[in-house]
């Protein structure tokens, strides 16, 4: 009897711990490379008509391209079009990233995968059989020259990123960052099949154990088992599951505001112990962008001014604000915040304004953004613990209550 207690609990921990569990890391660092990636190629300079038009057959470098799809040529290639000069995207083997404005999936792509709430879907280019001229796409990676042609394609480890995005081209790093994540890493694409197979295997073992009198007790413990899956959304315990799918969107919300948080700050190298009010740096097609770190005085003619080092840093009134949600967190009166943007200088002091690079941003974050990447990290873990624990409390709940159940009903 003993040893079939041992099976029992060994399938359900393989096919509902351990399978899905390698599945949820695998799916969370799929999407931490794909945030990294973004990332690095937000740093590419942007394709230029002498890169493009190199004639000789090599590497040319890393680059990045905005533009339209112009034509497909055969089946893995791809022309994108700015309007003054076109390139070439070979797409074998690529995986596409589609990025809608509001959600929801093209109606010319199938076998999409959801990945959050903001719509943000991966799809294998061999999935896609159409695509309209003069669909927007933003392609980063390496680039060659073949017989005067230029041409993004893998390189190495260096993969080709294709981003199909309806939405402007200044949101893209924003919207790509803040959704391209798994919105529940425990349900990949190894969850179903998995849950579907351990629990068919411990319902037949069940039903074959139910045939010897002497083990009825592992018999409904491996019927307890097959039917465990459901069990969280049976009463009393399901109010725990919403509680727990509750903490896990929080947990998220974090993780996003984490990653958001910090973006500007690509651009800036860490310096231990630095105390420059004020840093400058230089974007990938060599415009000037600037840190500042001061307190924020309220707003002059629309235009947000924050005091740094006894000089008065203006923002355009487009400047974008960073709204964070920290639990206890609270700003009134005058505050330190930090300002990124590209600058000019004149007579009355130093302006930020929007840069011309649509994947930099005139931004306003109100606190330290380490300081507030580093509590949202924590608030994101102790989230996610909560809601283990909620899902936890649900399955001790209900689980021996489906095993008494069972229990009467075959008395």
């Amino acid at each position: 009897m003993i040893w079939y207690l041992v099976m029992i609990l060994g399938l359900a921990a393989l096919f509902y711990i351990a399978i899905p569990g390698v599945g949820a890391f695998l799916a969370r660092a799929r999407w931490r490379v794909f945030r990294r990636t973004v990332t690095a190629v937000s740093r590419y300079p942007t394709v230029n008509p002498p890169a493009a038009s190199s004639e000789r057959n090599a590497f040319v470098g890393l680059f990045r391209f905005f533009g339209s799809l112009e034509a497909i040529q055969g089946e893995n290639r791809i022309w994108i079009s700015n309007g003054r000069f076109s390139v070439e995207a070979d797409v074998r083997d690529v995986s596409i990233y589609l990025l809608p404005e509001g959600g929801g999936a093209p109606s010319n792509v199938q076998g999409e995968r959801d990945t959050a709430d903001a719509g943000l879907r991966s799809v294998p280019w061999s999935r896609i059989f159409s695509l309209p001229e003069g669909t927007p796409i933003f392609v980063g990676g390496a680039l060659f020259s073949e017989e005067g042609r230029p041409v993004f394609r893998g390189h190495g480890r260096i993969r080709l990123l294709v981003v199909i995005h309806d939405c402007p081209r200044e949101s893209i790093m924003h919207q790509a960052i803040w959704s391209g994540r798994q919105r529940n890493e425990y349900m990949n694409a190894f969850t179903l099949p998995s849950v579907v197979t351990g629990s068919l295997s411990l319902l037949l073992l069940a039903y074959w154990l139910l045939t010897k009198p002497d083990l009825q007790i592992p018999a409904l413990v491996s019927l307890t088992a097959g039917l465990a899956p459901v069990s969280p959304l049976l009463p009393p315990g399901v109010p725990l599951y919403f509680a727990y799918r509750h903490f896990w969107k929080k947990a998220r919300l974090m993780r996003a505001q984490r990653d958001v948080v910090r973006l500007p700050l690509r651009f800036f190298p860490f310096i231990p112990g630095a105390a420059r009010r004020r840093r400058a740096a230089l974007l990938p097609d060599m415009e000037p962008y600037m840190m500042v770190r001061g307190l924020l005085r309220g707003e002059d003619g629309g235009a947000a001014v924050i005091v740094t080092e006894g000089t008065e840093v203006r923002l355009s009134a487009d400047a974008k604000r960073i709204g964070i949600d920290l639990p206890g967190r609270r700003l009134s009166g005058e505050a330190e915040s930090v300002a990124f943007g590209a600058y000019r200088e004149n007579g009355d002091g130093i302006t930020l304004r929007k840069p011309e690079d649509p994947m930099a941003e005139l931004i306003l974050v109100p606190g330290d953004p380490e300081e507030i990447a580093a509590r949202c990290a924590r608030f994101a873990l102790r989230w996610e613990i909560v809601s283990v624990l909620f899902i936890s409390l649900d399955l001790a709940v209900n689980v021996p209550l489906l095993f008494f159940l069972l229990f009467l009903l075959m008395r």
